[in-house]
């Protein structure tokens, strides 16, 4: 009695659970109901039509145009599958390529992560410009290489501070490491900048000195570095200004009268049509959207000083004089806004590595990796022997023994044969990882670094060996913690098999049916009129074929006897070479020093889309325009009247046409084959 009454209850539930959510669409027998459907539809379009406010009416064609779209879509989808293209290589390789992006945030620890990007985004509250003086040396290099590097660094620091000039210091390292490396001026002078454009110890030197302040010698990948910074100005987010730019280095007076003519109410546009800046004299000497790090440092200074629609008074640069007006200037947005923005520089930023071996650390707990190489051998009996060693599981000794001083330059290649044992050191959930997996890690990751103990080596290795298959874990159980993330690689997923299925199934079919297409070009060209504006595009307009000769010097030959040569040989419908020969013939070499006097080209030109003929032109004869002390002859030979593209010389606007036909005829057969059924009293019914 009891299963009767449960099977009873749980029918009923079942068929309060299917009119809740309904199918909308049956596809090769897949039923998607209302509730997957509707999340499509409103990520898609509904939100958006919501959020304009938009009418029922509107909400209706709307519901109505998609559905028949996503029914193609999953039709397309299960024929993709069909066809095994979600089991290709490429697919495969670029599927795996943006998953990894998108897990790279998952896989940092966020606390961390979150004091590192916020110390970024307190750090671009300012932009700092800065000079520096670069020792070189590499991260590989030998101890005592590195020792005199440093020392080399200190030497130099001590004489700026004894006075000699900071750029003069800079120039004689540079020159001293490359005697032929063209110098600057300024050579140092790296700008202005913020968080993320700089190496991670450069920026945390340079965001720790004041103005004015020398660094001590500061270490990166590229050698020691004495930073001065020169100044901190406020930073701001984009700004849109107007500059002025005279490149005359003795124009201060000129300048200053140009200032007052603004502050007389003279609009910076006028002013502006005179700049140096050809690129923005036309526009009023407008900038739009600049980073303002992208501005050589006097403009930033300058505009970190002005408001609004404030004109700067002249100032000097090295390539001239300059007027700044600062149009707009964009607040820098809260924390939460750049936040996503600062995880993506983050991904590629060397400063992730303390969030991401953080992570790896917890990660190990959570999913209960271990590590025999620091797991103790269990003790036998209730009590310790007193004083007996802790004896570990595993041991990195084996490892040790025959590494040798190769590692530290990448050149180690012991093989596997010679490792007797070959025993698990670490074991994550469902896997073991044996000494040989280590040997193949430190194989393959090995690089030129100092010099340390092998033992100390080869334990740095073990531990980031470590992190790399704990990580890798974890990696493995985004789909199953996150479902959010799990989505969204479904979603790309799809759309790139999609992607890949309309470029085998319509796309490049369209294109290599030439026979098809051929087809549909006599079907569609027979529909298109000359009267009809919309159709102008597939038919050519009244053309012309011009034979040109361009002579450079009159004194070569006279253009008035030019002219009667072309004519007459015109009139005897002569080719371009008889044309050529024919003037050559006349040229007065005595005059002539232009060692190709006469150049010819043929030139085949549309009424309204071309600037070779004039309106008075367009039809047969010979024409003479004058320019400078040469001229140009042009030879109408021919005029075309209007007609219709041919089949290849309107490809372009016929293919995305025919594309779409095909298309179309695929979605009927797909429709057919896997049985496409669309609900659509359930369409009807939805509101949203």
């Amino acid at each position: 009695m009891a299963a009767a009454v449960f099977s009873v209850f749980g029918f009923q539930y079942a068929t309060v659970q299917a009119q809740d959510n309904p199918v909308v669409v049956e596809v090769g027998g897949r039923q998607i109901r209302q509730q997957e459907f509707m999340k499509d539809f409103m990520q898609s379009v509904g939100d958006n039509l919501v959020a304009k406010g938009a009418s029922e009416a509107e909400k209706r064609a709307a519901l109505d145009e998609y559905v028949e779209l996503y029914a193609n879509f999953q039709a397309k989808l299960r024929d993709a599958h069909v066809q095994g293209l979600d089991t290709t290589a490429a697919l495969r390789d670029e599927l795996g390529k943006y998953r990894a992006e998108l897990a790279a945030p998952y896989l940092i620890d966020s606390a961390m992560l979150t004091r590192i990007l916020r110390e970024a985004y307190d750090r671009n509250q300012y932009a700092v410009h800065a000079m520096h003086i670069l020792v070189k040396v590499g991260p590989d290099a030998d101890p005592e290489d590195t020792l005199a590097a440093y020392n080399r660094a200190l030497e130099l620091r001590k004489r700026v501070l004894d006075g000699e000039n900071f750029h003069d210091v800079a120039i004689e390292e540079a020159r001293r490491v490359d005697p032929q490396a063209k110098v600057q001026p300024n050579e140092g002078d790296l700008g202005y900048f913020t968080a993320f454009d700089m190496v991670y110890p450069f920026e945390n030197a340079a965001y720790s000195l004041e103005p004015g302040e020398l660094s001590m010698p500061v270490r990166t990948r590229f050698g020691y570095h004495i930073i001065k910074v020169i100044e901190k100005v406020k930073h701001y987010g984009k700004v849109t200004i107007q500059h002025y730019w005279n490149r005359n280095h003795n124009s201060r007076a000129e300048m200053t009268s140009i200032y007052d003519r603004l502050q007389s109410g003279t609009p910076f546009e006028i002013v502006a049509r005179q700049s140096d800046d050809y690129s923005t004299a036309n526009s009023g000497g407008l900038l739009e959207n600049v980073e303002m790090r992208q501005l050589p440092s006097e403009y930033i200074t300058i505009i970190s000083k002005l408001q609004e629609g404030e004109v700067s008074h002249p100032f000097y640069t090295q390539y001239g004089w300059h007027l700044v007006k600062l149009v707009k200037r964009e607040e820098r947005p809260e924390f939460e806004k750049l936040e996503p923005y600062y995880r993506q520089r983050m991904v590629r930023d060397p400063r992730g590595s303390a969030s991401r071996k953080a992570f790896a650390s917890a990660a190990m707990k959570k999913y209960g990796v271990v590590d025999l190489t620091t797991t103790p051998v269990p003790q036998k009996g209730k009590k310790k022997a007193k004083k007996q060693p802790v004896v570990m599981q595993a041991s990195l000794d084996s490892l040790t023994a025959h590494l040798n001083d190769k590692v530290f330059t990448g050149k180690w290649s012991e093989p596997d044969s010679v490792f007797t044992v070959n025993p698990v050191l670490a074991r994550v959930p469902g896997k073991e990882y044996r000494l040989l997996d280590v040997v193949d890690f430190v194989r393959r990751s090995q690089k030129r670094t100092p010099r340390t103990e092998l033992s100390f080596y080869a334990r740095q290795r073990y531990e980031d060996f470590l992190d790399s298959i704990t990580i890798a874990y974890a990696d493995s159980q985004l789909e199953k913690e996150h479902p959010d993330f799990a989505e969204l690689v479904n979603e790309y997923r799809r759309g790139l098999l999609i992607f890949n299925y309309n470029e085998k199934m319509i796309w490049t079919k369209a294109i290599k049916d030439s026979a098809g297409f051929a087809d549909f070009y006599g079907r569609e060209s027979a529909k298109k009129s000359l009267s009809v504006p919309g159709d102008s595009i597939y038919f050519w307009r009244t053309r012309a074929r011009v034979v040109v000769f361009d002579v450079e010097d009159s004194r070569c030959l006279d253009s008035d006897k030019a002219v009667k040569i072309l004519r007459k040989s015109l009139s005897k419908n002569l080719s371009m070479s008889d044309m050529q020969d024919a003037l050559m013939k006349k040229v007065d070499k005595k005059k002539c020093e232009v060692a190709e006097p006469i150049k010819n080209s043929v030139e085949v030109v549309e009424q309204t889309r071309q600037d070779l003929l004039g309106d008075d032109q367009w039809k047969l004869g010979v024409y003479a325009v004058h320019s400078g002390k040469g001229y140009r002859l042009l030879v109408v030979q021919d005029v075309i009247a209007p007609c219709l593209k041919g089949q290849f010389e309107a490809r372009g606007y016929y293919l995305n046409a025919w594309q779409n036909e095909v298309e179309e005829n695929l979605n009927k057969d797909l429709r057919s084959k896997y049985r496409v059924k669309i609900h659509k009293n359930v369409v009807g019914a939805i509101k949203f």
